[in-house]
């Protein structure tokens, strides 16, 4: 299969690299190049890590003349747009970058708490980094958090309630939290870019015990609780550190190849990236209306 990457910023150039030691042909494009080259009897399919307000026209661009795509997150700005490009999937097959999906750290949690009820779920994404010009925490951070609720819960949240403050940026907030209830599990997302460390976990609250998956620094840990003489015992079980033999990136690329070229399904898949951006278009609203958004289960 025959690749073109569109994006000549870092995480462009890291696809790049993975892609040619994954042995398959690739061609670099800048945003601002003429795009008329790409065209299928070259190409099979593109990957664009563009600026996410340019997603929209590259992707529809793409797919009018038949050259499959991958799109990073965020996929879309917002239902609009996904609603604009869906037609032209039936010309083309449409997959997200939601690149932790593709994490081995994912498949653990989702082996882990399977048997168990799950009661409480946090999601922290804070860095000391670049702020983005063109959108906010919830459009550069949620996407990655929605994608890993969809898959473990499988249900439209049933609430949502979003709040920001201003640091240093304005009119865009610094940091935002957003509150999410599905059914009787609640949901905390924290997301900002003015923290003085690096930090990207998901702890997940059951029944039964707490999982902490820390992607920062590729750990996972099971914590069992037990109750013993009217107090809770926790328990270490399992640590989890992954060597990365095969990256999440590369993974995440393989689904790709294998959606082009033998019609099997990814989870990024175009159903998925329709419920993620319309949470994350919900999250938007509630941050700029401070009210509390009960998503439609018809969207």
């Amino acid at each position: 299969m025959k690749l073109a990457v569109i994006g000549t910023g870092y995480w462009g150039s890291k696809i790049v690299e993975t892609v040619k030691n994954m042995g398959l042909p690739v061609t670099l494009y800048d945003v601002n190049d003429s795009l008329d080259s790409i065209v299928p009897s070259l190409i099979d399919g593109v990957i664009i890590a563009t600026p996410a307000p340019t997603h929209k026209d590259i992707t529809k661009r793409m797919l009018r003349k038949g050259i499959h795509v991958l799109v990073e997150k965020p996929a879309f700005m917002n239902m609009a747009e996904c609603n604009e490009i869906g037609p032209y999937t039936a010309n083309a097959k449409l997959m997200a970058g939601h690149i932790l999906l593709y994490n081995e750290h994912f498949d653990f949690l989702k082996q882990t708490v399977v048997d168990k009820e799950i009661l409480h779920i946090e999601h922290r994404r804070l860095a000391w980094g670049r702020m983005q010009k063109d959108i906010n925490p919830i459009l550069h951070y949620a996407p990655h958090d929605i994608a890993i609720l969809d898959k473990l819960l499988g249900v439209m949240p049933d609430e949502i309630h979003s709040a920001g403050i201003h640091v240093i940026k304005q009119p865009q907030p610094d940091f935002v939290t957003c509150n999410l209830k599905y059914g009787k599990v609640t949901v905390q997302l924290q997301m900002g870019w003015y923290y003085h460390e690096k930090v990207r976990d998901v702890t997940v609250i059951t029944d039964k015990g707490t999982l902490v998956w820390n992607d920062a620094e590729n750990k996972s840990k099971w914590i069992s609780q037990t109750i013993e003489n009217g107090r809770q015992i926790q328990h270490m079980d399992q640590n989890k550190t992954f060597t990365e033999s095969i990256s999440p990136l590369q993974r995440q690329i393989t689904a790709f190849v294998d959606y082009c070229e033998q019609d099997k399904l990814p989870d990024s898949n175009l159903d998925h990236i329709k419920r993620v951006t319309y949470i994350v278009e919900c999250m938007e609203k509630s941050l700029k209306t401070g009210e509390v958004i009960c998503p439609s289960k018809e969207y």
